[in-house]
């Protein structure tokens, strides 16, 4: 079964604003991908995956291929067969009603780009020790993240995650870990970052899959 886990991390300032400038670029090409799968599956394409992806990597040749494939694949979620409004529809149909005005619609126009720009995420793989982008790691005895933000360029975050209780399933999300780490069999997980109310990063979903 798969189950979904939040968490949060903490950052240093400069660390930050690298990642906000990894989710914007990822968070485009995955508006880029929607809109092409879109007119790919009018003209009933073949392979649309290559087309979309060599297109991807013209356009943001400065994020790494595991970014540009889970950009598809997330886009890969959204319909195709209605319209779809990336911030979020609700949000946006406030802002078109000009009834706010001065800081609150500031803060309105501020929490819609954060949802339409604040998005990264990475799908995990067994072979690239669980996920290649976003990995979990043990830095002096406490458990970090570390994100790929380029060639070979990391920044480390210190997860910030307490079990609720006793059967909190990031009780077994650790355990797991900690054996794949001992042992060097990894299982894959996805992670996905969101900025949200104007507070970086404010929960992260990750996924992952376990036997009973």
């Amino acid at each position: 079964m798969f189950v979904s886990l939040q968490f949060k991390l903490e950052l240093k300032k400069e660390d930050k604003e690298k990642l906000i400038q990894l989710m914007r670029k990822q968070s485009s090409a995955i508006r880029v991908a929607y809109n092409m799968l879109k007119e790919l599956e009018k003209e009933k394409a073949k392979n649309p995956h290559s087309q979309i992806y060599h297109r991807l990597k013209h356009l943001f040749p400065e994020l790494p291929t595991k970014y540009i494939d889970s950009a598809i694949y997330r886009a890969k979620r959204y319909p195709t067969d209605k319209s779809v409004v990336f911030g979020g529809k609700r949000l946006f149909e406030k802002l078109c009603k000009n009834h706010l005005t001065g800081k609150a619609r500031e803060r309105l126009k501020n929490q819609w780009k954060e949802q339409r720009q604040g998005t990264l995420i990475s799908i995990g793989s067994k072979a690239d020790r669980g996920n290649r982008l976003t990995r979990f790691e043990d830095l002096n005895g406490q458990l970090h993240l570390r994100i790929t933000t380029g060639n070979r360029e990391f920044i480390y975050a210190k997860v910030l995650r307490e079990p609720s209780n006793s059967k909190d399933k990031w009780l077994t999300f650790m355990a797991m870990l900690l054996e794949s780490w001992q042992t060097q069999s990894y299982f894959p997980y996805t992670v996905e970052l969101k900025q949200e109310m104007e507070k970086f990063m404010e929960v992260y979903p990750l996924k992952f899959q376990y036997l009973k």
